[in-house]
């Protein structure tokens, strides 16, 4: 060996892991739990970060100031509860690590960090930790980096395609019922090829960063917005305050993009098409809002382009597309209209156009309790394992009180019991089902007075689910105020309501769910008043009519289609709505016909029924004379 100054080491030893420490900047830390006091085992003054020279009170140092960035102050305590609050079964210590930002020496703002401690317990307690603060934040700003420049567009700045999904996605499953619901929007340019293929594509670029900004300046920060396509864009418009803002948003918007390029003396026009979709009753997920935002921006180009559309289900019963030169017609009233009008059908067409059975249970509860001025309405699922309810959906007014919140839940455990209890204690039979009613609860329950005032709860009614004999859970209106006497109306529509939950949409306790829906379906249709039948769009023969139709054609050959079977006629009605309807989709179609003798208002939908998987199935439904 050559001669050297000083001895090298040929083992790790204390100096090694001293230098390698020094290298990597790494601080360590014991912190007494049951002191709360946190002392540094090396030295911080050339540290990166603002620490104490001396041994402190951890609480008021680490997280009681400003250390911790007040953005990482949530991820931060939920670290701490994980610490304070795990169960240790098996092991003596366990391991903990967290990336937070923390306040840097002299005006260096907020260093990424990571945090990583063995925490050691005594009887299910921590007691002491030791851990270390390891710099981390050229690493986490590089991959910050890359992960923004995976998730964005290059042109516009905005969230790509993938990105967009991801963000919205994460933005959505973090809704609870009592934040204001966001709509979806598909934003497609008109003309825009014309002018790439005819200016170039750097004047093409120049007209998409133009598109972009004038969509950003339209909305708010708070608002998720990318470019997901060439001249395709999408914006999620979070907590909408109303329908009103929504379309006074899209107008601002078309009037802001309607304008003619010039280059070279030529002219040529652009503008741009909107497609909106509105959580929950149009999708609670990016698929099915980007679906039906999808649909109703064709609308839009098919009309006549320079317009926005809301998606139109059969549920409202007309089209909500509007241009920006009228008054635009209100989904939310047209809704809540079909619903008044007529709750079975729309019920029943909700099913149909969003094949989702919690997104339909929702958006009645809503329409009930706005119809009806209730503070709260409620489905509580039986579960008969434990021989108690519990609350599977509810909608409430401002004057109402969430016990779907789990933190409501858990923090009025023991009153929502004894909501459970009163209601259960007034129960009987009525002309309209089993029900428990009260009008005032402090009159008729006063030993449940104090948790109804708690619960917000001044007067109820409560009908029973049931499937043949068994409890499945039940259907309540609630109202803050009393004495309330509910009304013919309420109780009978309550009724339906719980028959139709009973039938349909909590019973879900086998594999064959298709099959036993579409039973209870023919159920339902055969009860409606309309003639109603379900035929092949290819050869008109229909798999299934209502007993409307049985009655008045008794006599009629199962093997015809049915412009010869109903109507004699050698062939498809005149204006056939069957016909006019797709191969696929959700599409809605509204005529009137004349094969019954006189002049009718028709519906069509297209339908999957079980059994006839591989047919392409319309749902007709023909008002009756």
């Amino acid at each position: 060996m050559s001669d050297s100054k000083f001895e090298i080491p040929q083992q790790f030893d204390t100096e090694i892991y001293k230098i390698l420490n020094d290298v990597e900047n790494i601080l360590y830390f014991s912190w007494n739990l049951a002191t709360d006091t946190l002392e540094f085992t090396t030295p911080v003054e050339t540290s990166d970060y603002k620490l104490p020279q001396i041994s402190c009170p951890a609480s008021t140092y680490f997280w009681g100031g400003s250390f911790i960035h007040p953005d990482d102050s949530e991820e931060f305590s939920q670290f701490l509860d994980e610490m304070f609050w795990l169960n240790m079964i098996q092991n003596d210590y366990r391991f903990f690590s967290r990336k937070v930002r923390l306040l840097g020496r002299e005006d260096r703002g907020y260093l990424w960090a990571e945090l990583r401690l063995v925490v050691y317990f005594d009887e299910n307690a921590p007691v002491i930790a030791f851990g270390c603060i390891c710099n981390i934040n050229v690493k986490q700003l590089w991959q910050m980096e890359l992960q923004h420049s995976a998730e964005h567009d290059v042109l516009t700045g905005f969230l790509n395609k993938v990105g967009c999904q991801k963000h919205i996605e994460k933005y959505l499953s973090s809704l609870t019922p009592a934040d204001l619901p966001p709509a979806f929007m598909i934003i497609d340019a008109d003309g825009f090829k014309a002018i790439n293929d005819s200016f170039g594509h750097l004047f093409g670029d120049g007209v998409l960063s133009d598109m972009g900004m004038a969509i950003r300046s339209n909305f708010r920060q708070k608002d998720i917005v990318g470019r997901i396509g060439g001249d395709e864009f999408v914006v999620l418009f979070t907590e909408m305050p109303s329908l009103d803002v929504l379309e006074k948003r899209c107008t601002e918007l078309l009037k802001s993009m309607d304008r003619i390029y010039e280059s070279n003396n030529e002219k040529l026009p652009f503008s741009v098409s909107i497609g909106i979709a509105l959580y929950p009753e149009h999708g609670n997920s990016y698929v099915e809002l980007f679906k039906r935002a999808d649909r109703a921006l064709y609308d839009s180009k098919s009309k006549g382009k320079n317009q926005y559309s809301i998606y139109h289900s059969s549920l409202i019963g007309q089209s909500v597309a509007v241009d920006s030169t009228r008054d635009p017609h209100h989904a939310e009233d047209m809704r809540q209209k079909a619903f008044q009008d007529n709750m079975l059908e729309f019920v029943l067409n909700m099913l149909y156009e969003t094949q989702n059975q919690d997104i339909t249970i929702q958006m009645c509860l809503g329409l009930f309790g706005k119809q009806f001025n209730l503070d709260r309405v409620a489905v509580d699922g039986f579960n008969h394992s434990t021989n108690s309810y519990s609350n599977s959906f509810e909608w409430v007014s401002p004057r109402g009180l969430s016990i779907g919140d789990p933190r409501n839940a858990d923090h009025f455990a023991e009153v929502i019991d004894k909501r459970y209890e009163m209601i259960g204690a007034l129960y009987h039979a009525t002309p309209y089902g089993v029900m428990s009613i009260s009008e005032d609860v402090i009159v008729q329950c006063p030993q449940y007075a104090d948790n109804a005032k708690t619960l917000h709860i001044g007067s109820f009614a409560y009908c029973k689910v049931t499937h043949g004999t068994e409890d499945v859970g039940c259907v309540g209106f609630e109202s803050a105020a009393a004495p309330r006497e509910f009304t013919k109306d309420e109780l009978t529509k309550l009724s339906i309501f719980s028959v139709l939950l009973g039938n349909i949409l909590l019973d879900r306790k086998t594999d064959r769910i298709a099959e036993r829906v579409n039973k209870h379906l023919q159920n339902i249709l055969d009860h409606m008043q309309e003639f109603i039948y379900v035929v092949d769009k290819e050869t008109y023969i229909p798999i299934f009519f209502n007993r409307t139709i049985r009655q008045t054609l008794s006599n009629a050959s199962s093997e015809q289609p049915c412009y010869q079977r109903f109507h004699g006629f050698d062939s498809p009605c005149e204006g056939c709505p069957a016909k006019k309807l797709s191969a696929g989709g959700n599409e809605y179609i509204d005529v009137k016909l004349n094969n019954w003798g006189v002049e009718t208002p028709a519906r069509a939908y297209n339908i999957h029924w079980e059994d006839e998987q591989d047919k392409n199935l319309a749902l007709i439904i023909q008002s009756s004379f």
